[in-house]
This record gives structure tokens, C-alpha cells and sequence, in this order.
């Protein structure tokens, strides 16, 4: 079996080398009021995302608390949206997501939280056929008739035969405080992480219930997975017969 991934990380450059774009970035100080809330620096740069709209990000960051990728400024929000973008996206003319969507980030990290995880789920379930293990990074997918913009992270089992098996978790840019959990075409559950209804609510946990609350949520989300693959089998094995030999789960998918 084997498994290819693709992935976007944040250049920082606190000890870069001169010649590097990042180190620059870093340590050059502008002329802005710094958005840090009780940062009292002048010396803010501006953060460069621009959405596909032509809208610009607002604030300025001191060398202190900008955070910068491939030689660029960003806010932490915005900087969490970029570095969950596909290699090479960023500079190009691709739409970049919108100012005030946070569904790229929220998919990216939600997925790398469960990563390992799906991956044995997916691994177990192709057993000893030989079939191979393909991760996708996150990209932008158009969903439903109207075709709304949603960015997705995906995983697939691939057989020698061409059949597949694919799971995908998927954040809408307009409903962006859901993960859509799907398995092949078809969506499971629609899920709203803890931190954010938090958030939303204007509540502060302690560490220990928000880690709680995490984990919670990543076995749920894992569950509404395995519920998914599990009956997903259990068509397959309606649909073949015994020809493959496989014994059908029960109905409840135990």
C-alpha cells in the first residue's frame, strides 16, 4: 500500500539567512499602528491577502506579531487561510477565498487533527487487496446546483480494479462553521466544532474542558466516518454476492 500527500506550511524566518524573502518580511519595520491588541508599535505592515473580489485584509502587524509566508505579511487569521491552500496557489490567478472566510483553515486543521486516524479506518478496510492509499490537500469545489465555493480535503482507496473509496470532510465559504463529513458522493452529518460554539457564545473553557471538547469532537466526527464506510461496505457486498467472499454486516452497521 502506499500513501502520497501534499502540503502547505508557513515560512518563518526569525533566524533566516539574509538572502531569504521571509527574513526580510520579518524584520523590516513599517509605519502602521500594529493591530495587536496592547501592542503599542508603529512599525506595522499591512497584511497582502487580497480575496478574488479584490478586497484586502485591513490591518497592519509589527515585526513581533506579523506572521510571514513565502515573503509575504499576514494577519494570523489570514495566514492560517494561506498556508491551508495547495502549493503554488497563492500568486497565481486562482480565486483567492474570500476576506472573511475562515472555511480553508478550518477544514485544513480539522483534517490534520484526524488524518491518522481516517487513514487507518481506510487501511483497515482494504485488508490485504493491494490497494493503494491517495490523500488529496485542500481545494476548492463547487457544491450544489448553484454551485457554491467550498474548500475540501479528501482521502480515497483506490483498488487494481479502479474501484474506489473516498472520504472527504468540506467547509462552504458561506456556511463556514460546518464540517460536511462524506463518504463517496453522499453527506453524513454536518458538524460544528466546539471551539467555535464557544466562540459563538462568547464562552472561555479552561484547557482541560476545551482539550476535552476537541477530542470529543474528533471521535464523533471519526464515528459518523466508520458508520459511513461500514454500510458503504455493506452495499458493496449486497451488490457483489458471495462472489468476493465477504460476510455482510448487519443492518445497523455493527
Amino acid at each position: 500500500m502506499s500513501t502520497s500527500s501534499t502540503s502547505s506550511t508557513p515560512s518563518r524566518a526569525p533566524g533566516a539567512a539574509p538572502e531569504d524573502p521571509s527574513a526580510v518580511s520579518v524584520d523590516l519595520p513599517g509605519d502602521l499602528p500594529c493591530t495587536q491588541p496592547g501592542c503599542p508599535a508603529g512599525t506595522g505592515s499591512a497584511c497582502e491577502y487580497v480575496d478574488r473580489r479584490g478586497h484586502g485584509c485591513l490591518t497592519a502587524w509589527c515585526p513581533e506579531h506579523r506572521l510571514v509566508i513565502d515573503g509575504r505579511v499576514y494577519c494570523r487569521r489570514h495566514a492560517g487561510v494561506v498556508s491551508a491552500l495547495p502549493v503554488g496557489y497563492v500568486g497565481h490567478t486562482a480565486p483567492m477565498p474570500d476576506l472573511g472566510t475562515r472555511a480553508p483553515s478550518l477544514v485544513s486543521w480539522v483534517a490534520r487533527e484526524v488524518d491518522a486516524d481516517i487513514r487507518q479506518v481506510l487501511l483497515a478496510e482494504a485488508g490485504e487487496g493491494g490497494a493503494q492509499l491517495v490523500t488529496d490537500p485542500v481545494y476548492l469545489v463547487f457544491v450544489g446546483g448553484d454551485r457554491r465555493r467550498a474548500w475540501e480535503r479528501a482521502w480515497k482507496l483506490v483498488d487494481h480494479a479502479g474501484r474506489s473509496l473516498r472520504v472527504s470532510l468540506q467547509v462552504e465559504e458561506d456556511a463556514d462553521a460546518e464540517i460536511a463529513v462524506q463518504v463517496d458522493t453522499a453527506i453524513l452529518d454536518r458538524l460544528t466544532p466546539p471551539w467555535i460554539v464557544q466562540r459563538l457564545h462568547g464562552a472561555v473553557p479552561s484547557p482541560e474542558v476545551d482539550d476535552g471538547r476537541r477530542r470529543d469532537f474528533n471521535r464523533r466526527l471519526l464515528d459518523v466516518i466508520g458508520r459511513g464506510v461500514r454500510r458503504r461496505a455493506e452495499r458493496v457486498a449486497l451488490a457483489a454476492g458471495a462472489d468476493y467472499g465477504l460476510a455482510v454486516p448487519a443492518a445497523d452497521g455493527r
